[in-house]
């Protein structure tokens, strides 16, 4: 299997793992999915991996380390693709829910 395809198998499988509610499976495959996206040297693959990342600990009130993946994210994907692009974009307005979502936690 091509590293690209097995790239793709983790990150679809981390995700279908948070869907089921299995949280510590989903954070195993993804980071499995960003250590490979990372020794492919592929910044977006790194930062489609770890925006999934952001959500999945969003998910679990984790947003702490949320907001780590979620910026970790938005440097991969501007440096992939340059600033302002549709994965750019995306993660940002998951990071400003994360924001959001996180100060109404703190209140």
């Amino acid at each position: 299997m091509s590293s690209l395809k097995k790239l793709g198998l983790l990150n679809r499988q981390g995700m279908l793992a948070c869907n089921e509610g299995r949280c510590q499976d989903a954070l195993f495959q993804l980071t499995q999915a960003d250590r490979l996206a990372r020794s492919m040297e592929s910044p977006l693959h790194e930062a489609k991996v770890r925006n999934n990342m952001g959500v999945v600990y969003q998910m679990n009130g984790k947003f702490e380390e949320a907001r780590v993946c979620f910026r970790i994210a938005a440097d991969r994907a501007v440096a992939g693709a340059g600033d302002g692009n549709c994965l750019h974009r995306t993660i940002n307005r998951n990071l400003d829910n994360l924001l959001t979502r996180s100060k109404g936690a703190e209140a």
